[in-house]
């Protein structure tokens, strides 16, 4: 069966110069937001409004047993604006192994942007990796997750929520290959969207989010 590993640790969220650390909200740390097997909507970690860059990373459990094979990776978030007004605001999701701090970032196996992150707390974000990008996971117990805001246009500064987060692991039995990604999947890496939109997000209301 696919595993799931979880944050089960805070590292670091550190905001720019001149911002405000942001919030822990439900809970008293970071990956205490994030851990659920589904999302809490009393409990997340929200950015200052307006802010961009501000650096959040929680570590992640270790498997067992460790994945047999690069397939079937997958990341999954859950975010949200705290109001449906106002500007725009996003959230971008990297892997990353081996984070020690801002000034020493480890090795990046993925990037996953939720774009656009709309005020409803049941929208998903599903990225699932290439066999390339899992390839560069060489230690399974020193994974991490690191989110960053992104601010756009559009009105008043709004704020992003981050409700949970994770990656599936594929059994000893799974060999599946990159050709069995989605049309969709396979469009979007050949343009070079290593990205999550409007087309890839789940309702908790549905048995269809990442895992």
């Amino acid at each position: 069966m696919p595993q799931a590993i979880r944050p089960n640790d805070s590292t670091t969220r550190t905001p720019p110069a001149g911002r405000n650390l942001p919030a822990i909200v439900g809970q008293t740390t970071m990956h205490g937001c994030m851990d659920e097997t589904a999302p809490v909507a009393a409990d997340y970690v929200q950015c200052q409004a307006g802010s961009i860059g501000d650096a959040l990373v929680v570590e992640l459990g270790s498997p067992s047993p460790t994945p047999g094979n690069d397939f079937n990776h997958i990341i999954g978030v859950c975010a949200s604006k705290d109001s449906a007004d106002g500007a725009a605001v996003g959230l971008v999701c990297e892997l990353r192994q081996s984070y020690v701090s801002e000034s020493d970032l480890g090795t990046l196996i993925a990037t996953v942007v939720c774009a656009n992150v709309p005020a409803t707390v049941d929208t998903y974000y599903r990225y699932r990796l290439t066999s390339t990008e899992a390839a560069l996971i060489t230690d399974y117990t020193a994974l991490q997750l690191r989110f960053t805001t992104i601010n756009g246009r559009g009105g008043a500064p709004r704020a992003c929520r981050l409700h949970w987060g994770g990656v599936q692991l594929p059994d000893a039995s799974d060999h599946s290959a990159d050709a069995h990604f989605t049309p969709e999947e396979l469009r979007r890496k050949g343009l070079g969207l290593a990205i999550v939109q409007e087309s890839d997000r789940r309702s908790t209301g549905s048995t269809t989010r990442p895992f």
